[in-house]
């Protein structure tokens, strides 16, 4: 019915298109309008009639699209969930406890608690190794492939292993993963430096813990100096490290006191760098003993009156308090009494 009532308008008005030109006679605005719809229509249909063809197979290409970038994402996804887990199974690895003769847990211990237990520190590292290995294996080029290089490299540290533990920390610092990740990129560079420290490269030690110190981040920077001062002092250039420990110090107690923004660590915690910061007062202590002030300790009440612990000065300050106590009673009444009087010239 619809097809053929448009059938009919557009008769009607090709019929009036050619009265009104053996007439001469101009289309009314609203008959204008509708003989355009009407040829727009009319153009519309021969064009989707004459191409209808190409448009079925862009649809087709469109729908295999769909599903194709569906079935890739759900790949993807199950494929980062994998190496995400084959990357948990090497650090819970390398957190395992060494018992000495067996792998089980003891009876007082929690049986879910997923930590594994190792007979030897060698089981432990070699175990934590293949997991790491397995992830870059399997999944190459991936964010969870450099961070199990990451481990492998620790490990390989641990090992001794310098040169291989060379080669893991310098693809993790050329990855991409590193130019995006200032954490990632400072982990590298201290691994680096350690690596080529065990190696006996102390110029290309000291070299790699100066590109660290000057990464602008919390904690890295100070990493970095620190690593420097402590290679610094063991070849001898004890005031170079000593200004070098001062500096990284006061950069982490000002950051403590709020003269920066305290930023809190991975876990919330109010000291993140509580660690580093004993250590670098540890070395500063043997490289100078008097370097570090030590901090007044707080008054407390009594403090003045000499030997404070004494059992005369105690009752003097029970004593102080009780008065304070009695006055701060009574002072109510007393600003009732007051409230009335007016108050002396000169008061205000």
């Amino acid at each position: 019915m619809a097809t053929d009532r448009n059938q009919n308008v557009k008769q009607q008005l090709l019929k009036k298109r050619d009265e009104a030109a053996r007439r001469k006679v101009p289309l009314a605005p609203g008959e204008m309008v509708d003989d355009a719809v009407a040829r727009g229509l009319s153009g519309s249909a021969r064009w989707l009639k004459k191409n209808f063809g190409i448009l079925q197979w862009f649809v087709i290409a469109a729908i295999a699209g769909g599903i194709g970038y569906a079935v890739y994402d759900n790949r993807s996804i199950k494929r980062a969930e994998a190496a995400s887990s084959e990357l948990l199974k090497g650090t819970l690895t390398e957190r395992g406890r060494v018992v000495a003769g067996t792998t089980t847990k003891n009876d007082d211990e929690n049986a879910d608690d997923p930590t594994p237990v190792f007979k030897s520190a060698d089981e432990k590292r070699d175990t934590a190794l293949a997991s790491y290995r397995k992830v870059t294996a399997s999944y190459p080029g991936t964010g969870a492939a450099i961070l199990a290089r990451m481990g492998e490299a620790g490990v390989l540290l641990d090992k001794r292993d310098w040169d291989g533990a060379l080669a893991a920390y310098n693809d993790v610092k050329g990855s991409a993963l590193s130019a995006a990740d200032l954490s990632v990129r400072g982990r590298a560079l201290e691994g680096v430096g350690l690596a080529l420290e065990g190696k006996k490269d102390i110029d290309g030690a000291l070299k790699a813990f100066r590109e660290l110190g000057n990464v602008e981040s919390r904690g890295l920077k100070e990493l970095g100096m620190y690593h420097q001062a402590r290679i610094l002092y063991a070849k001898g250039n004890s005031d170079n490290a000593k200004e070098l420990l001062k500096g990284a110090r006061e950069r982490l107690k000002n950051t403590e006191s709020g003269s920066k923004a305290p930023m809190p660590g991975p876990g919330g915690e109010s000291r993140p760098f509580g660690f580093l910061e004993s250590q670098i007062e540890d070395l500063l202590k043997r490289i100078d003993p008097a370097a570090l002030v030590a901090e007044a300790p707080p008054t407390v009440p009594g403090a003045a009156m000499g030997n404070s612990g004494t059992p005369e000065n105690l009752k003097k300050l029970q004593e102080e308090l009780q008065r304070k106590l009695q006055q701060k009673a009574k002072k109510p009444s007393d600003d009732k009494g007051s409230a009335s009087t007016p108050a002396p010239p000169g008061s205000h």
